[in-house]
């Protein structure tokens, strides 16, 4: 789904942590048919310092579970300090409850973590197919399959903008963390995209698996491919299917766009191999330097992954908005910034340009709410 249900990088990040540890009509890709609108241990470690070609600021962070932090940030851009608290929103209500497609539900007040950062990894060696990845070659029907998919209802509704000159730029995506970006497909006519902050948990939007607003519109786990890395009808990692699918209450029940976030939870392993991301909770995000990656219906006909690059310019409690380019199929990228090895990601991308956010797009924004959502995913079995 091209939203399966819509260089040089400014990257870098400051803060200071203590880590311890879519058929139902789904909504937010372009789509002719059906379709849907890291690891932690215990142990002190001091702030990932970002490397800049121009440093102006530094930024100390002091809290409880953050023992010291330097941030380098390029100018006019101020550095997304790590959140020092971690406390769920007292107004979330049952919005963040965390719902599965086999209907079990989880209150929110029973998720609140005592961390507001997941760390990530760039990857170790191991074969796909030994992870549980199904490595079958595409055959020619269904290279041609994907190569024809398009954003579901939802993203067609949910439009994403190119903001100005078009940006975006080509990504090859056998390295890190480009690798850990996936395109996701539906049926063979929608997509979307996600990433990994685990070995087997993919993060997207929650129209990419559900189609909002009433409870019976989660997507066929069957019918779902992830595949890490796609290329230009090259799958390097082979694909996987979903376990299960993770969404919040807000989303299924009101198609709530603060809290449109959807988790899937992966029947391989594949993440061991080619790495995941980081994710945590910002303390403040604008003015911060961000990239997006994912998988554009207008390019290649989503065959293949672009980026851009772009600035936040606000943000509230829940969504950030920011200049970056993107369009249908681009529903569930990070929103990232990188700091030497890892990519650290503070959003997730959903939403395109509207008369309420004029000039930018915007994304659910990695809050302690989501961010419990998350890594209550992440921890399961």
């Amino acid at each position: 789904m091209t939203d399966i249900y819509s260089q040089s990088y400014k990257q870098w990040l400051g803060a200071a942590l203590l880590v311890t540890l879519i058929t139902p009509t789904l909504s937010g890709c372009n789509g002719g048919g059906s379709a849907t609108t890291q690891d932690n241990a215990n142990a002190v470690t001091t702030i990932p310092t970002v490397a800049a070609a121009a440093v102006s600021t530094a930024t100390t962070v002091a809290a409880a579970t953050v023992v010291a932090a330097t941030a380098a940030a390029a100018p006019s851009v101020n550095a997304p300090a790590i959140a020092a608290t971690a406390v769920s929103s007292a107004t979330s209500g049952q919005r963040f409850n965390l719902v599965s497609s086999s209907g079990k539900v989880v209150d929110s007040s029973t998720l609140n973590q005592t961390k507001t950062v997941s760390v990530g990894s760039s990857g170790a060696s191991g074969r796909p197919e030994a992870l549980g990845a199904n490595t079958t070659p595409l055959t020619d029907a269904e290279l041609a399959a994907i190569k024809t998919t398009t954003p579901t209802a939802a993203a067609r509704i949910i439009n994403e903008s190119v903001i100005g000159f078009d940006s975006r730029f080509h990504v090859n995506p056998y390295a890190y963390p480009q690798r850990a970006v996936s395109l996701i497909t539906y049926n063979g006519s929608t997509h979307c995209t996600g990433w990994l902050v685990s070995a087997d948990t993919l993060v997207t939007a929650g129209h990419c698996v559900h189609g909002g607003g009433t409870k019976n519109r989660w997507g066929t786990p069957s019918a779902f491919k992830i595949y890490p890395g796609f290329s230009d009808g090259y799958a390097p990692y082979g694909y996987c299917q979903p376990r299960e699918l993770y969404s919040s209450y807000g989303w299924i029940t009101n198609a709530d766009g603060e809290a449109d976030v959807g988790v899937i939870k992966l029947d391989c392993a594949i993440g061991k191999s080619i790495g995941y991301f980081s994710y945590f909770v910002a303390e403040q995000t604008d003015n911060t330097a961000i990239t997006i990656n994912g998988y554009p219906g207008d390019k290649a006909d989503g065959n293949e992954q672009w980026g851009s690059t772009g600035v936040i310019s606000r943000s509230t409690p829940t969504k950030v908005y920011y200049d970056n380019d993107t369009t249908g199929g681009m529903s569930g990228s990070p929103v990232w910034l990188q700091h030497n090895n890892t990519a650290w990601s503070l959003g997730i991308h959903t939403n395109g340009e509207s008369l309420l956010s004029p000039g930018t797009n915007s994304g659910t924004r990695i809050s302690q709410d989501v961010f419990d959502l998350i890594t209550a995913v992440k921890e399961l079995p």
